[in-house]
């Protein structure tokens, strides 16, 4: 059976995998490879995907290749139009193309948020929901739109990229409640651990009892829950899911974060929209990857070879 050869660019690592029609919710394969774009440049970073392709469809049947990666990609050309600071040079060359004719195979990019949600849709958190806000956070804040399991892209492709809001301040939202605020809080009140404060060892510090790190964390929390309860306001979903890295330690998180909506979110929102934790962990991409290239593909079939895709919703 032919498999859809699956990425998930990150900043610093990239992962791969094979999806196919029979295990769609699950990985048949996987590795990963460092991002070499900030050390070595763009040529090596495609250099380094084009290596892992070779090799993969050299001893697999593929149908297709499948691409998440940051960013605001106009997902009609998958070309990166806004890319994340973390991928220089990358908007100047379109991995798609380059794949596509170096492969002879289909290729579709999608931003790499959208590629979650669609996931968590499909196999996750978000199964059953009408109305779906995904929102990542990390490094920075991330997040999607999906109604009835459509994407909703915006009139630039940009829907969904909600770190970028400014909650009545001059500082975006993922300047203020991202994962690097939290360090960045937290080494302020632990000086004497911020040379080796990550995120790891931020919570076991907070486990083992470190209740200034916790009133930190508690108010990170907070904020999440001001610009969830912001979006609620617009958007009206049924679901929120909160991914990235962070979504690890949810058993910490959710008393907080029910807390947090209690005090922020009124009772007409609050009693329609479930604010849950994400359950694919560092796979949603590349499944959700696959399940955008399916649809592609179908659409593909359905327009007899001319992929219409709107500027509102694929």
């Amino acid at each position: 059976m032919e498999s859809i050869l699956c990425f998930d660019v990150g900043g610093t690592s990239i992962k791969y995998g094979l999806s196919d029609e029979q295990n769609k919710g699950r990985l048949l394969a996987r590795g990963s490879l460092p991002n070499v774009i900030r050390t070595e440049g763009a040529a090596a970073f495609v250099r380094s995907i084009i290596a892992v392709t070779d090799r993969i469809t050299a001893a697999e049947k593929v149908s297709g290749i499948a691409i998440s990666l940051a960013g605001v990609v106009d997902c009609g050309t998958g070309q990166l139009i806004r890319p994340s600071q973390y991928f220089p040079g990358l908007d100047r060359i379109n991995l798609s193309v380059i794949l596509g004719e170096k492969t002879g195979l289909p290729v579709s990019v999608e931003n790499d948020v959208n590629c979650a949600a669609l996931a968590e849709y499909h196999y996750g958190a978000g199964k059953g929901a009408r109305k779906l806000l995904m929102m990542t956070i990390g490094t920075g804040i991330g997040g999607a739109i999906l109604f009835d399991g459509r994407l909703y892209r915006g009139s630039t492709f940009a829907a969904g990229e909600i770190g970028q809001a400014r909650l009545g301040s001059a500082r975006t939202w993922e300047d203020w409640a991202s994962v690097t605020a939290l360090l960045q809080e937290a080494a302020a009140v632990r000086p004497d651990h911020a040379d080796k404060l990550d995120g790891r060892a931020f919570f076991a510090l907070v486990a083992a009892g470190d209740g200034a790190l916790r009133q930190v964390l508690a108010e990170l929390v907070h904020r999440w829950a001001v610009g969830i309860v912001s979006l609620c306001w617009i958007l009206n979903p049924d679901r929120v899911i909160i991914g990235g890295g962070i979504s690890a330690q949810h058993a910490v998180l959710q008393p907080l974060l029910d807390a947090a909506l209690r005090q922020e979110m009124e009772p007409l929102l609050r009693e329609r929209t479930d604010v849950c934790f994400a359950r694919l962990g560092n796979d949603a991409g590349m499944l959700g990857a696959a399940c955008y290239f399916r649809q592609r593909h179908r659409q593909h079939k359905k327009d007899s070879g001319a992929v219409q895709v709107s500027m509102e919703f694929t």
